[in-house]
Formats: C-alpha cells, structure tokens, sequence
C-alpha cells in the first residue's frame, strides 16, 4: 500500500474538540498559527461533516509519509478517487496543489501566499475561548487565576492543570525545535512587557551562548513573521527601545523563576487587544495607546480607585496632549467610573474588559 492509499483510509478522531471562534467556511482556507494552538482539531472537526471517502488528510509533519511520492502523485490520485476535499497540514507551498472542490492549509509561518484562498490566523486562546473549554469551574475570579497560571494555549488549558509549568516548557520546545531559536525566545520572554532593545537582548545572549548580531536579527524577524512575538513602538519614536510581548504570557514563568504579576497581567491584556487588530503604541505615562479610539489603557491590577485618580490627575496634561478622550483602568475586582478634566475615566476586573472588547 502507497502513501496516498494508507492516508485516504485512516480514521480521524477528534476526541478533544471544543468550539472555538473560528471555523472554516471558505471552500479555499490557510489557517496559519504556532503548533498547538488549535489548527488540527477545526480542521478534523471539519472532516467530521463529510463522508470518509470524499476527503483526504495529511500531515506533512508525519514521519510515516514520503513526502516526495505526495508531490508527484497527489494529482493523480484526487482525479482517480471520489475526493471533494484536501486537507494538508504544515503545507510547504513548494507544489502545485490539484483541482479540489474544497482546500484546507495550515502553516506555521505567514510568509506564504496564494492567490484565491482566505487566510485566517489562528491564535491560542483569548479569556473568553478559555472560559468555554474550562467545564470544572463556575466562579468567574477563580477561572481568571487558572487563566493567568495556565496561559492560552488550549492543551495547556485540558490538561495542564497539575503540572502546568512541565507542560508549559514541553510545549515551548515543540513549538521551537531549534536551539538557538528557543533561547532568543526565551530571553525575550524574561523581559516580557519590559521596554528592552536589540542590543540590550544581545548583550544578554552573548554570555550565555554564542550568537552574532545578525543572526539575532534573523531570529528575531522569524519570531515576527510567526506571530510568536510583538513588540510595540513609543508613540512617535519607532527608534526608542520596545516593549516585547510573547504569544503566552505564561512563558516567562515557565522558563524563568522571576515572577512579576503586574508585568504578566500587562501581557495579557496586549494579547486581548492584539487579538483585535488594535494599533498600539506606548507612550511614558501610558502602558497602551490606541489613535485611532483616542483611547488610553492603563495596567492597574490593585491600587483602589482614590489612587487611580491621583495617578491621572498626575498624567492628565500628558494625556490631552495625545487627545485621549477615554481611559480604561484594567484592574482585578476594582471597578468604578469618573471623569477628570472632561476625560471619561473607568476602573474595570479583567474579566468584564475582556468579555466586553
């Protein structure tokens, strides 16, 4: 038995699916995303509505395949089979896929393109997407806490829940195979939501390992163009150092000891606004500025509201410079609303800001 034949008559199963935002309703889709976020399970959840003979599944990532009697019989194979839809994972974009009725790609990387497909890029999960796949729990604070432990990532958030941390490292090192690669990425995941340049990373990795700066260049970009890095400009100066955000606020915790609550908490609330598509930018007095809402939000975990006001009453002249009509006040329980100076000013819990964006 062929490749092609061992793969049209493999069983999927699906026994983990649970619904996400996302689902595929292109007759032509990429789904781009970093390993584990969740692109297999929509697109065998997918397969699940056909009958067994009119799709084929494969997985360019798996070992029992030969990839080269793919690229050369693949077309040959759809035209000789009752085939209405392909679904190839980790695509390579190196061959001229065939004439199907429906097409479904993933890829790690959003660098490739083709002409008529829609392309969606899948994230992990956002609080909203965590608190469907958390069956276990009701109380709405008590989901944040596991949120804010166990990450965004949905393997994380069904099984991670007593070792989540070991989990955590395994997943980083699945999704980041090469060497080098994973420790740029861990050290910019220590500094996360930190303002931290290029040399400065640099300067960091150059005792630990040997590393030039173009290479650190080259790395860096990757981690950009797969979305497993952000890093957000000053407001008007693109030269000033940025502030770097992981794809999981998580990580930091799970490759280092050093714990910063207030720097996590900032992590992900960028990722609930990223996730948006929301121009941001920081500025000194502000942790995100948003243009085009003439919106300012600021990273407040615990001070009351008496101390907010002092804080933005410090700040307002800053802010009415930028225009900012409106400041959202991200808090853990504190909630409460007021104006200064004709700015609307309110104190919200993470988990209504979240639910509300």
């Amino acid at each position: 038995m062929n490749t092609l034949e061992a793969l049209y008559e493999s069983n999927i199963k699906n026994n983990h699916f649970l619904e996400r935002k996302f689902s595929i309703q292109s007759k032509k889709t990429v789904i781009y995303g970093p390993r584990k976020s969740g692109k297999s399970h929509i697109i065998f959840d997918h397969l699940s509505k056909y009958e067994k003979s009119s799709y084929l599944y494969i997985d360019f990532l798996d070992e029992r395949i030969n990839k080269k009697e793919i690229r050369s019989n693949l077309n040959l194979f759809v035209k000789n089979n009752p085939i209405k839809l392909l679904a190839i994972e980790h695509f390579d974009f190196s061959f001229e896929l065939p004439k199907v009725q429906e097409i479904v790609l993933t890829s790690d990387s959003t660098c490739n393109h083709l002409i008529g497909f829609n392309e969606h890029y899948l994230y992990p999960l956002d609080f909203e997407e965590y608190l469907s796949f958390d069956k276990k729990h009701s109380n709405i604070e008590h989901l944040f806490n596991l949120y804010s432990s166990h990450g965004t990532f949905p393997y994380i958030a069904l099984h991670g829940e007593n070792n989540y941390t070991k989990e955590l490292q395994t997943l980083l090192r699945q999704i980041l195979a090469e060497e080098h690669i994973f420790q740029v990425y861990k050290k910019f995941c220590e500094f996360s939501s930190h303002k931290i340049s290029f040399f400065q990373i640099y300067n960091a990795l150059k005792e630990e390992m040997k590393i030039s700066k173009d290479k650190l260049y080259e790395i860096a970009q990757h981690l950009q163009d797969t979305q497993l890095l952000w890093q957000v400009e000053k407001f008007n100066q693109p030269s000033s150092p940025k502030k770097a955000f992981p794809i999981d606020f998580a990580f930091k915790s799970a490759i280092s000891f050093k714990k910063d609550f207030i720097k996590r908490f900032e992590n992900m609330i960028f990722l609930e606004l990223m996730k948006k598509e929301i121009q941001l930018f920081y500025t000194d007095d502000v942790d995100f500025y948003i243009p085009s809402q003439n919106t300012a939000v600021l990273c407040i975990p615990f001070l009351t509201q008496e101390f907010v006001v002092l804080k933005i009453k410090k700040i307002c002249s800053k802010l009415k410079e930028l225009d900012i009509q409106k400041v959202d006040v991200i808090t853990i329980g504190n909630e409460g609303d007021f104006e200064i100076q004709n700015i609307t000013c309110k104190l919200v819990p993470f988990w209504e800001w979240a639910l509300q964006l």
